[in-house]
């Protein structure tokens, strides 16, 4: 449902500062907040989006706490167009696994979200935009009103990508509130919020570090998680061609896995991956020489550039794993933990070749699946 109404005076922004009369006063035009930012969020909720339901007409019956989405088109001539709640909302995914249509979608199917868009909405470069979305009990809102400002300047970005994007902040946002120091423990255990986890399991994962506890209580159902999930992982393995000289091991380290042998499922893994990354790296056309930089880059050129900031395949973040923890060096003569470099050189410790570190390799593999290009499917929540 849409509704047209018009305002008063054009909405331009929200002060950051505080000003006195005449003196200079900071403004923002643009600028997402979540549910997570407390009070910010709900001030932000009292200004501009408070002003445009109060104007809806009473038959239209939306309250706040009854509000899942809405987005207001603000036009220069100040007419609003107001789409809220029972409006077709659009988004556009990446599956993790092929889909048919009609069937239904479940969080777990869902690898990426790359777009949101309001059906039917019409969305002009000269219109200042006021959004709020939902994703479960997480709220956004986002708002651009620059286009409305002084210099009139026309939005040139894409405004379903952005929102899209935010979206997917929403959906994710356990993962892109951890700080630097909650990265560093993560990997310090071995993990990275891998695609193919189990969106329970990684928000449980997630929650443990950023509690300060450990992950180890969790190994067994990734364990359980990727048993389950196996015929679907080789499915994706078979697809591309970069995985062809690489499918015969990779097939019976599954397998190896599947029969409770950890060690011949992590011994042929951790050194097939780095073999997968070389095959990436010589389809990229890179002129470079091999080195463990060159390779984890090569594994996200095909991403870093072409997504968004709150991508779920955190192409960055995974190019800093795969350096620091797959490819992780070991001093001689001191106990090393397991990586690339530890069981190539034979000296990784026994006990290491266990459940987790088989979980993880299959996992890395599985992601970079993910970062080779594929097909995008669209999907109607």
């Amino acid at each position: 449902m849409s509704y047209r109404i018009t305002l008063d005076k054009a909405p331009a922004g929200y002060a950051l500062e505080n000003a006195s009369e005449g003196g200079l006063l900071k403004v923002a035009v643009r600028e997402f907040t979540s549910s997570e930012d407390g009070e910010l969020f709900i001030s932000r909720l009292e200004g501009f989006p408070s002003d445009i339901l109060g104007r809806l007409p009473p038959s239209a019956g939306v309250r706040p706490a009854s509000l899942e989405h809405m987005l207001a088109v603000i036009h220069p001539d100040l007419g609003v167009d107001v789409y809220v709640n029972d409006c077709q909302v659009r988004a556009r995914v990446r599956a993790a696994r092929s889909v048919q249509a009609g069937e239904v979608v479940r969080e777990d199917d869902i690898a990426d979200v790359d777009v949101l868009e309001f059906v039917g909405a019409e969305v002009p470069p000269d219109a200042a935009v006021v959004c709020i979305l939902s994703a479960g009990w997480r709220k956004g809102l986002f708002f651009d009103v620059a286009p409305l400002g002084p210099d009139r300047p026309a939005r040139d970005y894409d405004l379903w990508g952005v929102l899209g994007s935010f979206y997917a902040y929403l959906m994710n946002q356990l993962v892109f509130k951890l700080d630097e120091s909650q990265w560093e423990i993560l990997f310090s255990q071995g993990w990275f919020p891998f695609v193919s986890l189990p969106k329970r399991i990684l928000r449980q994962m997630i929650s443990a570090v950023r509690s300060g506890s450990g992950t180890e209580q969790y190994t067994q159902s990734v364990v359980e998680a990727i048993r389950a999930m196996a015929p679907l992982i080789r499915s994706r393995w078979r697809e591309p061609a970069l995985y062809q000289e690489h499918l015969p091991l990779l097939e019976h380290a599954m397998e190896r896995f599947l029969e409770g042998d950890y060690v011949s499922a992590t011994s042929i893994l951790y050194p097939r991956i780095e073999g997968i990354l070389r095959s990436i790296h010589t389809a990229s056309g890179a002129a470079s020489s091999f080195n463990q930089s060159r390779l984890a880059q090569a594994a996200v050129d095909a991403w870093v550039d072409k997504v968004h900031d709150y991508s779920w395949l955190l192409p960055n973040r995974f190019k800093e794993y795969l350096e620091k923890v797959y490819f992780a060096g070991f001093s001689p003569g001191q106990p090393a933990s397991l990586s690339r470099h530890s069981v190539g050189h034979g000296v990784a410790q026994p006990c290491d070749f266990d459940q987790k570190h088989a979980c993880i390799a299959i996992l890395i593999v599985d992601q970079l699946r993910f970062l080779l290009p594929i097909h995008q499917t669209p999907v109607t929540p």
